[in-house]
């Protein structure tokens, strides 16, 4: 609806060559295998304790060591200062706003409004201020912030509070507003295709049209009214 494609571009045809299956090199076998230690650090972490960004800059390191991408190739093709300059500012906003408070201040102005007003209107509700929080600081974030909030309003309105959760899991994916709402947004603006404008015009579409699929699901999936004896 906003960017329109190109329907008469079309995808080169591959070459007979490309398309016979050719065993693996050793650098692709070195880069498999780097990846998936990254996989399993990530799904470990609760025995090392080490952080996600820890396992990652490890994978970065492993890459330079086994020489799968040389350094000089690496920072040519790394945006370093709008990743770390523009995300970390996202961060640094994120944790001003739940330290100071201005985040539940700002729930607690927005969620009286759609509180006891029926279960469509709480699930639009509760996505939008999710959605909006999600681009202004980190989605584990907002959801950590915004579940203890909302499951006692879908308690008290007699929703069940398994489906506001998982609700709201993927309402504060949907940081689709600004650059800094998530790393896929940051990573993908890095390589200069759009402005941060053209985002917001997509987002401002695909926001509210997402929250609403998202609601009227959720209103309409089984056991959305808890039973009472």
């Amino acid at each position: 609806m906003i960017f329109r494609p190109d329907r008469t571009l079309e995808f080169p045809k591959l070459t007979e060559e490309q398309l016979q299956k050719k065993p693996l090199t050793g650098t692709e076998l070195k880069a498999l295998m780097i990846i998936a230690l990254v996989f399993v650090g990530f799904f470990t972490k609760d025995f090392h304790g080490l952080d996600y960004s820890i396992v990652v800059m490890a994978g970065v390191i492993l890459i330079l060591m086994l020489n799968v991408v040389n350094w000089s190739q690496l920072n040519e093709k790394t945006e370093w200062a709008v990743t770390f300059m523009v995300f970390g500012g996202g961060i640094a906003l994120g944790t001003a706003m739940g330290y100071s408070g201005a985040a539940e201040y700002m729930a607690s102005v927005f969620f009286p409004l759609v509180d006891g007003k029926g279960a469509i209107l709480l699930f639009v509700g509760v996505g939008v201020f999710a959605a909006i929080l999600t681009n202004l600081m980190a989605n584990i974030a907002a959801a950590a912030l915004l579940l203890p909030i909302a499951i006692p309003m879908a308690m008290m309105s007699g929703i069940n509070p398994v489906i506001v959760a998982m609700s709201l899991g993927m309402f504060t994916s949907f940081a689709y507003l600004l650059v800094i709402g998530c790393p896929p947004n940051v990573v993908s603006y890095s390589f200069g295709y759009f402005k941060p404008y053209d985002l917001l015009k997509a987002g401002l579409v695909a926001l509210p049209v997402g929250v609403l699929v998202l609601a009227v699901i959720a209103t309409k999936a089984k056991g959305v009214r808890l039973l009472t004896y």
